[in-house]
């Protein structure tokens, strides 16, 4: 007799809308390093969306597409948003996760197996610190976590998270939570490369634990760059220029993807005007 409460093995309901903004998502977020896919993953995702093939399919089509290419005739920036898109589309299609450390370098691992210039990086922590110009503080950088202490940073910071209740329907609180906890996540910035965009992959897959389902939505395909932004300036504070830390942008980024809306702030609506005054500049967002 069948056991009508065993276990089954997962295969996710078919859904075109869901698989397009899946795809569109994976494909923007390839904005955030500047990237851009080209047909080896354009085509077979779109027979994915038509529900001709599978995410683990996808997936395995454009790993093959470059297994089988001379190195020296592929390029190699249309190689890495080929792979890390469909990737991403196989994470995300997959309903296994767990809120820990190991979680985090597991999905960086799967998601630049192969790509990094040095491969000790694929699924491990940086060994260097480092600092990033950025267009929102007026090419000031992030201070990042040290690298001597990631995995506890890390760590604490799974130990601490304790995401708010919704209560009678309003997400407001919890997406704050969610926003503090994933910036925080994000300014450690354990990974060498591809930090933002695991990160990104990390945030869908707890939101859907929770009970969102399809978080995949414009935000991710039209605003990926927008997200990282966000999260420099929830991330930034400049005491002397009189700059603190501004969680506006990433709350409402959170709250765009819980409540399946697009991002209504542009890069330049998130500059640090402070910073740039200091330097004798005028603002991008009062110009």
């Amino acid at each position: 007799m069948e056991d009508a409460y065993g276990y089954e093995r997962y295969r996710e309901r078919y859904d075109y809308d869901v698989r397009d903004r899946r795809v569109r998502a994976a494909r923007g977020l390839q904005a955030v390093d500047g990237l851009v896919t080209s047909a080896a993953f354009d085509d077979p995702a779109q027979r994915y969306v038509e529900g001709g093939i599978t995410a683990r399919q996808l997936r395995d089509i454009v790993d093959d597409y470059y297994d089988q290419k001379v190195s020296r005739t592929v390029d190699r920036y249309s190689q890495e948003a080929d792979l890390v898109s469909a990737r991403i589309c196989d994470l995300i299609d997959s309903n296994g996760f767990t809120l820990s450390v190991a979680q985090l370098r597991s999905i960086h691992g799967r998601l630049f197996r192969g790509l990094m210039d040095d491969p000790f990086y694929e699924d491990r922590f940086r060994d260097y610190n480092f600092s990033k110009r950025e267009f929102v503080l007026a090419r000031e950088s992030v201070e990042y976590g040290d690298f001597e202490t990631l995995e506890s940073e890390l760590q604490a910071a799974m130990d601490d998270f304790s995401p708010a209740p919704v209560a009678g329907g309003d997400v407001t609180a919890y997406c704050e939570s969610m926003a503090a906890f994933i910036t925080r996540l994000w300014q450690v910035h354990p990974f060498a490369e591809g930090n933002t965009r695991t990160v990104a992959v990390f945030l869908q897959k707890l939101l859907r634990s929770h009970g969102f389902s399809d978080v995949t939505n414009e935000a991710f395909a039209d605003c990926s760059l927008n997200f990282r932004n966000a999260l420099v300036r929830a991330s930034y504070r400049n005491v002397v220029a009189g700059v603190q830390p501004n969680a506006t942008f990433i709350n409402e980024f959170v709250a765009c993807l819980v409540e399946n809306r697009s991002f209504p702030y542009r890069n330049r609506d998130m500059v640090a005007a402070e910073l740039f005054r200091a330097k004798g500049l005028k603002a991008p967002n009062e110009e």
